[in-house]
């Protein structure tokens, strides 16, 4: 019995040290590169490229913000990095989006979850605003491929999607660029416009408040097609048939419920 608690006081004083001394290393990064990148109107990958600031968010409008909040991280502006309780969020804040961003070359969900949640937690909740938190999120975040090159950033998926800037988007058109941010190849506008169609009218329900997520992983809106499921989900995102799917028929306008889906998203 010694020995076991023995080993156990050892592998958990290692964890603490391995995670204690992540999060320092992270702090560190953060003042001396991160937080003057972003004074540069700049961001970098771990790997060391650069990208300028495309766009920043208050050059969203307000609705546009709103709308982004709503669907990508709906307790943004009240949680500290993690948020494991509001309805429809899903398992990755915005401040998790850009830690996995900024901080990782390489991320391979499991134990990496940890570590991601820790700084996001622990760093860029405490060292890095809200609003710089979204102008990041907005500059970094993939689009899906146009032409065989992958598109990063809101500003580049507007003009890759729509030819067009973000300030000048139609709400819609706005609605189904964020769409694609919980699975960018599957709700892919030009490959799967279906698809893409489906979950923008699953959002507008969203939004206008006809449809409301009935917990923290309902972040598809109810059940979704199984064509779209079996296109590659992310993992743990989405965990099949659920009791929503009858609300969902119920509260979703212009049609757009789990079985009028299935005919509209075959691609």
């Amino acid at each position: 019995m010694k020995c076991t608690v023995m080993f156990l006081l050892v592998i958990f004083s290692a964890i603490f040290v391995y995670y204690g001394y992540s999060i320092h290393e992270a702090r560190k990064y953060t003042c001396e590169i991160i937080s003057l990148d972003i004074a540069k109107d700049q961001w970098r990958h771990p790997n060391g490229t650069i990208r300028k600031f495309e766009i920043f968010s208050q050059d969203l409008s307000k609705r546009q913000t709103e709308i982004l909040i709503k669907v990508e991280d709906p307790g943004f502006y009240d949680h500290n990095g993690i948020d494991l309780s509001t309805p429809g969020a899903g398992l990755t804040t915005i401040t998790q989006a850009i830690t996995k961003k900024l901080y990782f070359d390489s991320f391979k969900p499991g134990i990496a979850k940890i570590k991601q949640s820790l700084i996001a937690r622990f760093v860029v909740n405490e060292l890095i605003s809200k609003d710089d938190q979204l102008t990041l999120f907005i500059n970094t975040m993939y689009f899906g491929n146009v032409d065989g090159k992958p598109v990063i950033g809101l500003e580049s998926a507007a003009k890759a999607y729509y030819h067009q800037p973000v300030k000048t988007l139609k709400e819609q058109e706005y609605i189904s660029l964020i769409a694609m941010l919980v699975a960018p190849d599957t709700f892919n506008p030009i490959d799967h416009p279906k698809w893409n169609m489906d979950r923008t009218n699953r959002i507008n329900a969203l939004i206008t408040g006809e449809y409301k997520p009935k917990g923290v992983m309902d972040q598809y809106y109810g059940d979704l097609p199984q064509e779209v499921i079996n296109a590659g989900l992310p993992p743990a995102s989405y965990f099949g048939k659920s009791s929503v799917t009858n609300d969902f028929k119920e509260n979703t306008p212009n049609g757009a419920n789990a079985a009028d889906a299935k005919s509209r998203a075959a691609d």
